[in-house]
């Protein structure tokens, strides 16, 4: 999704003003569209999605993989920063005044409150009714990934924006419920008016394919709500739908660069990927798997002593430069998806093949392949699959913001607060930051891990 950059900048100082503040000051712009302007038009609201799409890929996307990597021992901290830091150490050491949670909260109430503001205005405007379908599974689609996101990191959180700043909270299994009813209603809309062409043209641009982006959140939220065999429906969904692009993916240039990228580059001093995706006994990847030459380089040292001090690796894949694209899903999450479903529905053989669908394959659009030989472990002990699944997921799903609701979902009576620099993982949900307790009377209290 390629940016319009003049547009987007322009619109998200505008919704920054209309979504986040309070302030009452009228400061007069003539380079700034006012309200009117921005919602009351077609192209008002094209720029707010352009504007949407910016801003999460630039700012939002960077937190919602980093500070669930450190969490889990994907990325090794190589500096002294204290967010960082405390993310690595977890447990009581990561305080509600930490900026490593503080951040993405925050960026990611935004991005939802702005895709809040495009879905209430799409029905003021007169428009197409390709278009109208497109502006609102655009929003719908946006405001749900957030919710996702929100849900992978914290116990409850905030379904809707308040302005006043005393937002409900809401539990886990009602904010992905919320996530699965924004994106059933926006595959609907397309389905029943697919998508013009002067908004796939003006907005989505060539290499997204909204439909299918779709169908892989409703895909990954109905497994983590429990919803086995929905999961598997809209996986097929995805994975049985010719149309073009094949893959969807943000896009990056000069000017907007891959925020991952920047964090993790040779480079970069803050972070590095851990060797063999910070897996370690039965789950580091077997000898030949193409993955880990797909994603890791060469030696990077080591992390911080007082991280963990485990080795690191270069970063590869989907960060091998500034303007690198990262995909909004992938191929492989779909068939293990399907393979992890099957297997909690006691739907063994079926679990087996797609996860062997994902060890063999070669011709991954992306470059994604194992190219290993198929699973020879006890193909009748559901446990040991779902730990099968679980260790291809760490590695074919590397730094796509997953392996901590994964690692809670496989593993849920680890205990975070043992070995906290070298468990799977060293919490179990962030605390709520202090910026929303001091103005949120309905912050809940905070998990003891």
């Amino acid at each position: 999704m390629n940016f319009k950059i003049k547009q987007a900048s322009v619109v998200i100082f505008t919704l920054f003003m209309l979504v986040i503040t309070s302030c009452k000051s009228d400061f007069s712009n003539p380079n700034n569209p006012t309200e009117e302007v921005v919602f009351d038009s077609k192209e008002g609201l094209f720029a707010i999605s352009i504007g949407i799409n910016q801003y999460f890929t630039t700012t939002v996307l960077q937190e919602v993989i980093e500070a669930p990597a450190i969490t889990t021992r994907e990325l090794g901290v190589t500096n002294t920063f204290l967010s960082i830091n405390e993310l690595a150490r977890g447990g009581s050491e990561l305080a509600p005044e930490s900026g490593g949670i503080t951040d993405p909260w925050v960026r990611l109430l935004r991005a939802k409150g702005m895709a809040e503001s495009l879905i209430a205005a799409v029905d003021v405007v007169d428009l197409a009714a390709g278009t109208r379908s497109g502006l609102l599974a655009y929003g719908n689609f946006y405001k749900a990934m957030c919710l996702g996101y929100l849900s992978g990191m914290w116990e409850q959180t905030v379904i809707t924006n308040s302005p006043s700043g005393d937002a409900a909270f809401s539990d886990r299994s009602i904010v992905l419920a919320e996530a699965i009813r924004l994106l059933t209603a926006a595959r609907d809309a397309i389905n029943a008016n697919p998508v013009s062409s002067d908004f796939t043209n003006n907005v989505l641009g060539g290499d997204f394919n909204l439909l299918k982006s779709i169908n892989a959140f409703l895909s990954r939220y109905s497994l983590m709500a429990g919803n086995y065999s929905d999961a598997i429906t809209h996986a097929d969904a995805v994975l049985n739908d010719a149309s073009a692009p094949v893959s969807s993916m943000f896009s990056y240039d000069a000017n907007n660069v891959n925020p991952i990228w920047f964090r993790i580059e040779p480079g970069a001093s803050d972070l590095k990927p851990q060797t063999n995706f910070g897996l370690v006994g039965a789950f580091v990847p077997e000898a030949g798997d193409g993955r880990v030459a797909f994603y890791l380089g060469a030696d990077a040292g080591t992390a911080n002593a007082d991280a963990g001090g485990q080795a690191l690796s270069q970063a590869l894949g989907f960060w091998t430069s500034q303007t690198s694209a990262i995909p909004v899903y992938l191929e492989g999450e779909m068939l293990l998806n399907k393979a992890e479903a099957n297997a909690r529905l006691d739907q063994l053989s079926n679990a087996v093949t797609n996860l062997n669908l994902v060890r063999e394959k070669t011709n991954d659009a992306l470059g994604v392949n194992a190219g290993l030989a198929a699973w020879t472990g006890n193909a009748t002990s559901q446990t040991d699959i779902l730990e099968e699944i679980y260790k291809n997921r760490a590695i074919e799903m590397f730094l796509t913001g997953m392996r901590f609701e994964d690692s809670r979902r496989f593993h849920p009576n680890l205990d975070p607060a043992s070995n906290n620099l070298t468990n799977e993982r060293n919490r179990n949900f962030y605390p709520y930051p202090s910026i929303e307790r001091d103005n949120n009377p309905n912050t809940p209290a905070d998990p003891a891990n």
